[in-house]
């Protein structure tokens, strides 16, 4: 037993990190496409950052607790949640009785919601993720979103418990105005005035997902010569078809790509790809890669981490 779906909401899934190193198959990454929210609210009940969640997209869902349990729920900021008639907040462990009705409204900034369980959820393993990828049908509760009426069944046994310190400094708060960027292998077939890309501003698209996130606004000027074959592209990689609108690809984008790759999002802020919105304007930010490294700037980014464990095991993803 666990929860029971009273409402789906817009599109909630099970998500954990992904299908990593499975590429080289041609399947795609999935998991959370905001991972770092997915791993903070894991973090702040003490799990696995890689334990399962549910993304809910725009609008959240209305869940009925058939156990007690502790719950967190990170990402965008929702206009309300209740737990039955009272308010609770978003980034902090949550009581949630048996009997209970959850409801979260609809984001109000940014676009995916994470719910974490203090408990492991029952969900199909497919390569050593449980990850729902909607195309094909994989991971999940039969490789589909979340159903009206639905069952959720927990496992058993409990978690043990990680111990975890959320620097005092964190900022909540998920700025997706500026997303940076590395130049991408085929950069050069950009105009000289498009390879100023921080000078064009876009807006993302309602055609968007989390295949990829398609872009409206500026266009950029690109010529492949018609000589452009399919190359290696991965979540981050920006491409350009010949209108010359952006798309960058996201959590369930493919592993092979035809158009040009521009750019690509640097590591550090590809969690937030997940949570631009339908009609969000944003710019690119041109970052060169660091090829001296200083142990000193090196170390004051590791002390302020989001969170750091004990376990190393459970940091892979932040390193």
């Amino acid at each position: 037993m666990g929860i029971q779906v009273i409402k789906p909401g817009l599109q909630t899934t099970i998500q954990d990190l992904g299908r990593i190193r499975n590429r080289h198959f041609g399947i795609p990454l999935s998991g959370s496409f905001d991972y770092f929210s997915a791993a903070k609210a894991n973090a702040i009940l003490g799990k696995k950052i890689n334990s399962s969640v549910l993304e809910c997209t725009m609008i959240g869902p209305s869940l009925k607790s058939l156990i007690d349990m502790e719950i967190c729920i990170t990402g965008a900021i929702a206009n309300q949640i209740l737990i039955d008639d009272k308010l609770v907040e978003q980034n902090q462990v949550i009581f949630f009785e048996k009997g209970s009705l959850l409801s979260i409204g609809g984001a109000i900034k940014n676009l995916r919601f994470y719910i974490s369980f203090s408990k492991d959820i029952q969900a199909t393993d497919f390569l050593g993720s449980v990850s729902t990828y909607l195309p094909a049908k994989l991971g999940g509760i039969d490789g589909l979103p979340m159903q009206k009426g639905q069952i959720i069944n927990f496992k058993e046994r409990r978690p043990s418990v990680i111990e975890y310190h959320l620097n005092e400094e964190f900022n909540n708060e998920i700025e997706t105005s500026c997303i940076r960027v590395l130049k991408g292998p085929e950069f050069n077939l950009l105009s000289k005035e498009s390879q100023t890309i921080e000078n064009f501003n876009f807006y993302v698209s309602n055609d968007s997902d989390r295949m990829g996130i398609r872009t409206t606004g500026d266009s950029l000027t690109i010529d492949d010569r018609g000589q452009m074959v399919s190359k290696p592209i991965y979540p981050g990689s920006v491409q350009c078809p010949k209108d010359g609108l952006p798309i960058i690809l996201g959590a369930d984008a493919q592993t092979l790509g035809g158009y040009p790759r521009i750019l690509h999002v640097i590591k550090a802020d590809r969690h937030l790809i997940g949570q631009l919105r339908p009609d969000q304007d944003f710019r690119f930010k041109l970052k060169n890669i660091i090829k001296n490294k200083d142990k000193k700037n090196l170390k004051i980014i590791k002390n302020n981490y989001i969170f750091n464990t004990i376990n190393s095991k459970n940091t892979k993803i932040f390193q």
